[in-house]
């Protein structure tokens, strides 16, 4: 006996691996849990947890992977726990498949599985550029290589859709007509921190420590506002590759390194925070720290990088050039003023509320795929 209809998600990581897209899909089935959908969860087995496990009404389905890229780039094992999920698939009566990014191997998987059992099949792009490693070598033949995997997964999808307009824009450049825009959000129906009282002004960085993220600047900016104001304090939420390099480099009572923390825990710092720095060097879809930042009312002060402008603007934020001195000036505008952060970040809380919340993408979503009208 077949369950109630639901929609099947692939997605190379899903908590308790931590990143944009493993929010995005959790904000999205909780949605769908709250309407009466029982969605399933295929993703990579990263940490040795459970093969199959029902979380908040989400199943979740974990195929093996092997250990190299696991943390970055999980390659499917296709053996017995892999070909024995692929067939516990068949028990339910699935409406829709949605797969996440045209690069991740476990995308190809959902678009095949689509394929063969006559259930379309849409792509959500989370990024408006190829991904970088930093390195023009390899970088080569990744985008090679990622070209490649487009080509091969292109003719399998009922339809494209980005998280911003940034991303249906790169869509094009590489020859692919987006069907329309699933925006990024956050869900203002959760419990959240209270803001909590603080006498000093506090920054925060959230996000992975990789140079592309503009972290370096922003570190020498503080560096330099610290020396000449006692009243900062600066928390670096996040790991990555830098993380060593940054914390031997930066040694000060006012900047805190707080490595990799769960979404709650974050939640809880937002909270201990007046202002956010996110200014990437590169583009990116439509992060959801900053719409997190605009859950907890924070300031925000971003680069004009791929999607974050359709969120911020000059009347809910502060938009730098990334480079040290713009963040500087940006951070000591507000330490000088302190009614500036406090209108900003009212501003940004209503418009992310109004455009952005998982009530409303949720069902633009349901509508696009035809389960909801």
């Amino acid at each position: 006996m077949k369950k109630n209809e639901t929609i099947l998600i692939f997605t190379g990581y899903f908590f308790p691996h931590l990143g944009g897209i493993e929010a995005y899909i959790n904000g999205f089935t909780k949605q769908l849990v709250k309407k009466g959908y029982n969605p399933v969860i295929v993703t990579s087995n990263h940490q040795n947890l459970k093969d199959k496990e029902m979380i908040d009404g989400v199943t979740i389905y974990r195929i093996p992977i092997f250990n190299i890229f696991k943390e970055r780039y999980p390659i499917p094992k296709k053996n017995r726990v892999y070909k024995n999920i692929l067939k516990e698939l068949e028990q339910y009566n699935f409406k829709a498949i949605i797969v996440n990014t045209r690069f991740h191997l476990t995308s190809h998987i959902g678009a095949a599985y689509g394929k063969k059992h006559n259930i379309p099949v849409y792509l959500i792009e989370h990024g408006s550029n190829y991904v970088t490693l930093d390195n023009k070598f390899i970088d080569f033949f990744a985008n090679n290589y990622e070209r490649f995997l487009t080509w091969k997964i292109k003719n399998k999808i009922s339809g494209f859709y980005g998280v911003s307009e940034a991303c249906n824009k790169w869509l094009k450049r590489i020859k692919i007509n987006a069907s329309g825009v699933w925006y990024n959000a956050v869900e203002y129906g959760q419990k959240v921190p209270k803001r909590e009282k603080h006498t000093k002004i506090n920054f925060i960085y959230a996000g992975r420590l990789i140079k592309q993220k503009g972290v370096l600047n922003v570190l020498n900016a503080f560096s330099e506002l610290e020396k000449k104001y006692n009243n900062v304090h600066l928390f670096i939420a996040g790991n990555g590759p830098e993380y060593d390099s940054y914390f031997e480099s930066f040694k000060s009572k006012n900047i805190e390194f707080l490595g990799k923390l769960d979404f709650q825990s974050l939640l809880k710092y937002y909270s201990l925070s007046d202002v956010l720095l996110y200014t990437p060097l590169w583009p990116e879809g439509l992060p959801s720290t900053i719409l997190e930042s605009g859950l907890m009312k924070l300031c925000v002060v971003v680069t004009n990088q791929g999607g974050i402008c359709e969120i911020v603007n000059d009347e809910n934020g502060i938009i730098v050039d990334g480079s040290e001195k713009s963040i500087y000036d940006a951070m000591e505008l507000i330490v000088s003023n302190n009614k500036i952060a406090k209108n900003l970040s009212n501003k940004l809380y209503k418009d992310v509320k109004e455009k952005f919340s998982w009530e409303v993408v949720a069902d633009k979503i349901l509508k696009d795929i035809g389960v909801e009208k």
